[in-house]
């Protein structure tokens, strides 16, 4: 069997130069992950950038081959961009009682339940339980949160007594260096250009090295080489299977975490997969999803692996879109892309000068990629506009995607129920609003 024939790609109309070039300009969009994960990640106590590069870049090429190969999908996957952060704020906040390798097991075990459903008939009544409004909010808020978070590690929005947060000091080098980065992004975006997010990461990269070399500033570290052994993930691969500190009390936090990345991560996962099957052509207007049950067990069988790596849950990218628009419509495109994440594992000294602050302008665009998506909500119904408002206003005052999620849920069965309807709403709701409510109080 060749190429061609194992791929589909004279029967979806393509050519194995575009597939390749697609999956090639899809890597150059996502590799700010390569950087962006470890920076956010790295700062956790017991978790060190390297063995988090090394994880990333592993996790998302199996992820993306699986994709690819058994899935023949031009989707490529990686840490979520939103999770990352959101597990951060969650084993650092004071009110969670989960050491991060028990929060990851938790993370593991929300794959394993996304695994099952993807391979059952428990998708379709899931996928349908959901309203679509309630699942474009948690989506939103996830972006916006991810953007904030930039935003406080660029120093554009600093904390103030007062008001509870303000600008930063433009004149301060990296917040200029960051309003420029994203103001450039933000010229790529209204001209088309498709690798906003990677622009804005190699001018925030390259605005630190000037400043260093002209103002005498210390932002990026210099690298003592450019190719490197793969660092070693000790202390991290396979430390989720360590219970020796994981108590009976610590029960309720466990099944949140599981609760709260499987929805994330089905809904996310199954949102993008749909619209790249569809701007590629392999999908039809009736919705019918070919080999779905392969693209999903691709999505979840990610984050599995990924949280047995060292990583947070492993996601469809909407940079997979670029692919698609490049022509893209078999999985060899996801191969590629896969096969640069391998060579990119000897790289790390180059995606080591990124810091936080550096890798805020991609974080900033990548909410406002999201934030898109509101145009989806109906707003004639009043339970939607309560239930987004809810969910994205909690995420962003409450510092917390998990509290805005749960204030989404519980109003939005508030008010079916309130205006009579709540025979609309599905059991499942009731029960993940009840959940949320015991959630609240524990807090």
């Amino acid at each position: 069997m060749n190429i061609d024939t194992f791929f589909k790609i004279s029967e979806r109309r393509t050519t194995v130069n575009t597939e390749l070039y697609a999956g090639f300009i899809t890597f150059l969009a996502m590799s700010y992950i390569l950087a962006l994960n470890p920076a956010i990640l790295g700062g956790i106590e017991g978790l060190n950038s390297g063995a988090v590069f090394t994880a990333t870049a592993l996790a998302s090429a199996i992820a993306t081959l699986i994709m690819g190969i058994w899935g023949n999908y031009p989707v490529m996957l990686a840490p979520g961009m939103s999770m990352n952060g959101f597990f951060k704020v969650m084993v650092t906040s004071a009110g969670m009682s989960l050491i991060w390798h028990e929060a990851m097991f938790g993370i593991f075990l929300s794959g394993l339940l996304y695994l099952a459903f993807s391979m059952t008939n428990i998708r379709k009544e899931m996928i349908e339980s959901i309203p679509a409004d309630l699942k474009t909010a948690i989506t939103v808020s996830l972006g916006l949160f991810i953007a904030f978070l930039g935003l406080k590690n660029a120093g554009i929005v600093v904390p103030n007594k007062i008001i509870l947060v303000t600008l930063g000091d433009i004149k301060a080098v990296p917040v200029a260096i960051a309003y420029i980065s994203i103001f450039i992004a933000l010229g790529c975006m209204v001209r088309g250009v498709k690798l906003a997010t990677f622009i804005s990461f190699v001018v925030s990269l390259v605005l630190s090295i000037l400043a260093d070399l002209i103002l005498g500033t210390d932002i990026v570290k210099t690298p003592e080489a450019i190719v490197s052994a793969p660092p070693s993930m000790e202390g991290v691969f396979g430390a989720l299977f360590n219970f020796e500190f994981l108590t009976w009390d610590k029960l309720p936090d466990l099944l949140f975490i599981v609760i709260i990345f499987f929805i994330v991560d089905f809904f996310d996962g199954l949102s993008t997969i749909v619209g790249v099957g569809r701007d590629a052509g392999i999908i039809s207007d009736d919705g019918k999803v070919p080999n779905a049950r392969a693209a999903l067990v691709a999505d979840a069988g990610g984050t599995v692996i990924g949280s047995i790596l060292g990583t947070t849950s492993i996601t469809a990218f909407s940079e997979s879109g670029i692919a698609s628009s490049q022509g893209a419509k078999t999985g060899l495109a996801a191969v590629m892309t896969a096969v640069l994440f391998l060579v990119s594992l000897f790289l790390f000294p180059v995606f080591e000068v990124f810091s936080a602050a550096m890798a805020a302008p991609a974080m900033v665009v990548i909410g406002i990629y999201m934030i898109g998506r509101l145009a989806d909500v109906d707003w004639n119904k009043v339970e939607s506009r309560v239930a987004v408002f809810f969910t994205v206003m909690f995420t962003l005052l409450s510092f917390s995607p998990a509290n805005g999620m749960a204030m989404g849920f519980i109003s939005f069965a508030f008010t079916m129920v309130v205006s009579g309807r709540g025979k609309e709403v599905h059991p499942l709701i009731y029960g993940l609003s009840a959940m949320f409510v015991a959630y609240l109080f524990m807090l």
